[in-house]
């Protein structure tokens, strides 16, 4: 019988790769003007000192996620 061997908050830090906003964009497809926009509406990030921000990518892929909502119908159309 084996026993999993706990993970420390080190080991999960060490673990997550953290982007910069101009890796954030290009794996999104999106500027960094929607991306300090998107901050403002709540998108997670790391802020690395007064100038420097990083983001975890599961973290902005779940953030998205969330705020993904059902296409609108045409109006006129049924």
């Amino acid at each position: 019988m084996t026993t999993a061997t706990p993970v420390t908050h080190r080991e999960t830090f060490c673990a997550i790769r953290l982007l910069t906003e101009a890796q954030l964009g290009e794996e999104l497809g999106v500027t960094r003007v929607t991306l300090q926009r998107w901050r403002k509406s709540g998108l997670p990030y790391v802020a690395l000192g007064s100038r420097m921000v990083r983001y975890n990518l599961f973290d902005v892929m779940e953030w998205l996620e969330g705020r993904n909502t059902a296409p609108r119908a045409s109006q006129g159309q049924i």
